[in-house]
Parts: C-alpha cells; structure tokens; sequence
C-alpha cells in the first residue's frame, strides 16, 4: 500500500478512540483519549514535504499516546525504560481484550537434555519458535510470550494462548497421583512440548479474570526493567486480532452510551499540554 502524503491538520488530531472487535463482529468501545493539541497521528500518512510541524516541539515533549499513570515524564534512561514496558503492557492488554479465545496461561520450560545451555535465550528460543510455528500452521495458535530468566539464569516462556490449538492432560501429583491444583483450580500439562516442564492454567470468562492474568504477566515484563530478553519484551503471533483506533477532534462524539469506568484529567505543565482520558474497562 503506498503512502499518501497530507497536510498536518489531515495527519494529527487531538481525540482518538480505540475500539475492540466482539465475537458477533461489532466493535466495542475501551478508551476515548483527547490532547489540548493535535497529538494523535493516524497510521498510513506522512506529512507533505512542504509542509512544517509548527506543534513538533510540543508534540516531541508530550506525554506518550497510551500513558497510563499520573506521573510526569523525565527524560533519563529509565524513563525511557518504564515507557517502553508501559507500551509493550498496552499492547499485550489490547491483544487480551480483542482475543477472548486466549484462555490459557502457560509456561515452558527446558530440560537439560533437551538444550546444551538453559541460559542461552537463543538455543531455547530456537526451540520454542518451531513449536510454535508448526501450531500456527497446523492448528490455528495464537499466542502472547513473555520471556524471563529464574533466579539461576535459565530461560523460560510464559505465555497466553488459545486452548483449542494445545493439547492438554490434567497435571497430577507424580508421587500420589492425586490432581495438582492452584488456588482451587485445575493444572494442565501440554502433551506435546518435549524439551521440559511445562504448566497450564485455563483462565477464567469473565473480564476480571482476563486482567488479572494480564497484570500477571505484566509482572515479569516489569522484573526485567530494561533487560529485552532476545531483543524484545514481548513475542506475538498466530491469527491475533488487534483494536481499531478512530480519529476526530471532540471527543464526545464518540461516546456511545457505554458506562464509563474512569476518567482523569492531567495538566502537563512541562509542556503546556493538558490530556483527558475515558475508559469503558
């Protein structure tokens, strides 16, 4: 698709809404967010050769599109940090929200026979992404990864996916063959990963549930505070439906009669800018 060159008022506007695909194929509203200038730019554009970005100073000190908290920004390595984890956070809900068939958390382990060295991300990695290449393919996997180190160093996944693509066995006691379960529920085991140990988890319906388990993963992006395991916080793939964002320029237009779980308002004196911020989760 080529690139379509605008003006600036076409590119950038000051409200942007995010919407997430429902199973009956309508869209559900989540967030309307509103900058007291034009700070959202709409995917797919870039500005005229010609033309100047008047607001680039203000804009390149802004807060970040999705800022989640009420805190300033500093500029610094960390601040930087805490907003690549916040966005890689983001990413990973929106994906949860727009995919209610990621019912399971699960985690991947390795043996130490089934890889030379558990520390070295890309001997397991490897491994890992084959497995996961061939359930894409073969069985329609969707999945959400985080990667993290245990307290010895070894390298192992922790995932959100779809149960109708896994094979899975109820997890037993290997001493008393009685069922193993956390908090009250049943533990799974995947039938078919071979390199190790692994645990499987069937999350619950409702949305409570789902933002739990996204907070819990969100965990170990947070433990690594810097530390992009292979590159990156976060690994995605299979058949991942993502939100729809909407642009205009007042943000009551886009209010559909939805309850509104918060709002906040923040003045960013640092920059002269103020933002506002409706969820509908």
């Amino acid at each position: 698709m080529s690139v379509l060159q605008v003006t600036e008022d076409k590119v950038y506007h000051s409200v942007r809404a995010k919407y997430i695909p429902c199973q009956n194929g309508g869209l559900r509203l989540v967030k309307v967010q509103r900058f007291s200038c034009k700070k959202f730019k709409e995917d797919g554009f870039e500005l005229a050769d010609n033309m100047s970005l008047s607001d680039k100073l203000k804009l390149s000190c802004a807060v970040d599109e999705e800022k989640e908290d009420n805190s300033t920004v500093v500029k610094g390595d960390l601040a930087d940090i805490e907003r690549a984890i916040k966005r890689a956070q983001i990413n990973a809900f929106d994906y949860i929200l727009a995919n209610p068939d990621l019912d399971t958390f699960a985690t991947f382990t390795y043996s130490p026979d089934a890889v030379v060295d558990k520390a070295d991300y890309d001997e397991c990695y490897k491994k890992l992404s084959v497995w996961l290449s061939n359930r894409v393919q073969r069985r329609g996997l969707k999945y959400i990864i985080v990667p993290e180190h245990t307290k010895r160093g070894d390298i192992h996944f922790h995932a959100i996916c779809n149960s109708s693509a896994l094979k899975l066995v109820e997890a037993t006691n290997a001493k008393n063959g009685k069922p193993l379960k956390h908090n009250g529920k049943q533990l799974y085991n995947l039938t078919d990963w071979d390199f190790g140990f692994t645990s499987a988890e069937i999350i619950g319906s409702t949305e409570g549930d789902r933002e739990a388990v996204a907070k819990y993963i969100f965990k170990y992006m947070r433990k690594q505070m810097g530390q992009k395991i292979g590159g990156r916080y976060l690994l995605t793939g299979g058949d991942l439906k993502k939100p729809v964002f909407v642009y205009g320029e007042a943000p009551e237009l886009f209010f559909d009669g939805s309850e509104c779980k918060y709002d906040r308002h923040l003045d960013l004196e640092h920059c002269g800018l103020s933002y506002d911020e409706w969820s509908f989760v």
